[in-house]
């Protein structure tokens, strides 16, 4: 059982905790610095009532994060010259509370506004372009607010309550960490949700979030090198216990480093991910639990968590503080499909496609005009070698997609691709397997009985190769580089392959489908 520091140093570690979970300046300063474009471009196009307005509200918004930055200034100073733990922990509150002041003002209701604004200017300016990333910065800030906002609720009342782990999973990871991996990678971390057994616990849900957040900080910082990244988290009832597991492909742990973290840090001193799997320590005990890790060096980490639940016991719906669809996340996807329908009426005049699929994502590569240039796409190939689905999009300077935000309907259901650059410019492609194994099977056809483990990965296997094959005959470079996630589960038998991290295509497509060796 770990033991909690008591008192002031309790609070102390806490307000350290809570602030190294924020990460929220990026996005407040993403977020000035769109609405600053804004005013550039009113001022462009001689909108200049508008403008006045705009400029009013961007200027008291500029002022709360001048008093933010002070405010973390003193907690830094605070914490380098080893103050005393009562000066720390005011500094922390205080900027915790104006962090809290700047989240609120950027929600406030004057900032609707802003779509009257973007409607008196151009498609082509750039506030408008880069308006969904915006609106998706500010989706984390609504995350940050109310995580603040439960974080001073803990701390005024002792919260017990009971709640369902699958429905709470599904509600934090749809709205407060989707959008800070996507920001924070580049949408290059995928996050996966594979199987979630309803069960019901008993005891600090805020408490619980934020554990959660730790270990999904964690997972992404050790992907951080990697040009693609899978995060997959699951629940599995087990007895009388839960069993929730966070894995990473990022680069492992030694003996040594869990041995540390799972260590008792009494004096709370070290680093910050140390602290932070201090608390993820400290919550599993307060929910009567225990936790493991398992790592290998350069393959990934699993941290499994086993809690005890209330065998039995049903919790009602909980009606979340915030909605899972809030304004904000309405106006997000409105805009999502108004663009998407923007999109498939000026290219539904080149013709099919389908017929030129593998020149049309490297073309897609090539006008791409984001900083770092790149296309994303989804494609579908029948056992027939027939194309049954296929979107694509080029990278955009001011919007970091998903594909998610290519094809709402059946982003899980597909293979998903990107074609991004090396550090040495060179183009290569990044083939991701669907992110849903049933709506793999639905989109497929599949019927109930046949669908087990060992069938998805033979047709996953199958329809790579066919993939490969389509694509290299439709005009991709059949010697361009390939990754593939979870290479070794849809290849296992190919032992060169799987040593490879990169290989050309056309080594691939010259594979044997398993439907074609009976």
């Amino acid at each position: 059982m770990v033991e909690h520091p008591e008192g002031l140093k309790r609070d102390v570690a806490e307000i350290k905790f809570l602030i190294h979970d924020l990460r929220v300046e990026k996005f407040i300063n993403e977020v000035i610095h769109f609405h600053a474009t804004v005013n550039t471009d009113l001022e462009i196009h001689n909108v200049g009532q508008a403008q006045a307005f705009h400029d009013e509200t961007l200027q008291e918004l500029k002022e709360k994060v001048v008093i933010q930055r002070k405010a973390l200034d003193r907690y830094n100073n605070a914490v380098k010259s080893f103050s005393q733990d009562e000066e720390i922990l005011a500094a922390g509150r205080e900027y915790v509370q104006k962090v809290y002041d700047t989240c609120e003002f950027i929600l406030d209701p004057r900032w609707e506004r802003t779509d009257k604004f973007l409607s008196l200017l151009p498609e082509t300016s750039r506030s408008v372009q880069s308006y969904r990333h915006c609106l998706n910065c500010t989706r984390w800030i609504n995350g940050v607010y109310y995580r603040i906002h439960y974080f001073m609720e803990e701390k005024d009342n002792n919260l017990n309550e009971q709640f369902d782990i699958a429905e709470e999973l599904r509600d934090f990871i749809r709205n407060v960490v989707y959008s800070y991996v996507v920001e924070k990678t580049n949408a290059r971390v995928e996050i996966r949700l594979n199987q979630l057994d309803s069960a019901v616990l008993q005891g600090n849900r805020h408490r619980f979030r934020r554990m959660i957040f730790n270990l999904v900080m964690n997972a992404v910082d050790a992907m951080s090198h990697k040009k693609v990244g899978v995060l997959t988290i699951s629940v599995l009832v087990d007895g009388e216990n839960v069993i929730l597991r966070v894995r990473d492909i990022g680069s492992g742990m030694s003996a040594e480093k869990i041995e540390q973290l799972m260590a008792d840090n009494k004096n709370l001193d070290g680093e910050l991910h140390s602290l932070g799997f201090v608390f993820v320590r400290q919550t599993v005990a307060d929910f009567n639990g225990s936790l493991s890790i398992d790592s290998v060096i350069d393959k990934g980490t699993t941290v499994s968590i086993y809690l005890p639940r209330l065998v039995g016991e049903v919790v009602e719906t909980r009606k979340p503080v915030e909605p899972e669809k809030t304004d904000l996340t309405h106006k997000i996807d409105k805009l999502r499909l108004e663009e998407r329908a923007a999109y498939l009426k000026k290219t539904a005049k080149r013709g099919n496609q389908h017929d030129t699929c593998g020149e049309t994502i490297y073309g897609d590569y090539l006008v791409s005009d984001a900083e770092f240039p790149g296309a994303i796409f989804a494609i579908a190939v029948t056992e027939n070698n027939e194309i049954d689905l296929f979107t694509h999009r080029p990278y955009e300077r001011h919007w970091n997609i998903t594909h998610e935000d290519l094809s709402p309907m059946l982003f899980e259901a597909t293979v998903r691709g990107r074609l991004e650059e090396e550090e040495d410019k060179t183009p290569t492609l990044i083939f991701k397997s669907p992110q849903s194994v049933q709506e793999y099977f639905e989109f497929k056809g599949v019927a109930d009985e046949d669908r087990k483990p060992e069938t998805y990965i033979a047709m996953v296997h199958d329809e790579l190769i066919r993939i490969s094959r389509t694509i290299i005959d439709t005009g991709m470079p059949p010697d361009i580089g390939v990754r593939v996630t979870d290479l070794k589960k849809f290849f296992p038998y190919n032992q060169e392959l799987a040593k490879q991290e990169l290989f050309p295509l056309k080594t691939l497509a010259k594979l044997t489908q398993h439907s074609e060796r009976r």
